[in-house]
């Protein structure tokens, strides 16, 4: 019975220690930081490599797009900066701050090669480079 109550003591206090630790963030950090989950930053720069892919894929596969693989490629595009906006912009500071350094720019090129690939003729030289530019980054984290 002793061991129990003891137990149910321990998992109360550890689930009181993580409501403590959610609100302390939120007293401790000025009100324009958003703290971004490891996780949440991870599968974000997850979804957009396969993003990334998908485009070098599309384009790789043959020399002229038809206007379904350009559809496709817009919808990629789209995707891409839903996910980039959840990661911050602009005077958002976050606990990453090679993100916060970064995004902006990645937002620009992404928005750039979506005006790009809508425009009569669509021009796909931007999309293609998105990938190149991920790589960059990324290389200069290593």
């Amino acid at each position: 019975m002793k061991r129990t109550i003891n137990r149910w003591c321990v998992v109360g206090s550890c689930v009181l220690l993580l409501a403590a630790c959610s609100t302390v963030r939120k007293v401790t950090y000025p009100p324009d930081f958003v703290y971004l989950e490891h996780t949440d930053v991870t599968d974000s720069m997850r979804k957009m490599s396969v993003d990334i892919w998908r485009i070098d894929d599309i384009l790789s596969s043959s020399e002229t797009v038809l206007p379904y693989k350009r559809e496709q490629i817009i919808s990629v595009l789209n995707d891409m900066q839903g996910v980039a906006d959840k990661l911050g912009a602009g005077t958002v500071n976050t606990n990453h701050p090679f993100i916060d350094e970064n995004i902006d720019s990645f937002k620009r090129d992404v928005k750039l090669a979506l005006e790009d690939v809508k425009a009569e003729p669509p021009a796909y030289y931007r999309a293609g480079r998105l990938s190149g530019r991920c790589l960059a980054c990324h290389r200069l984290r290593r």
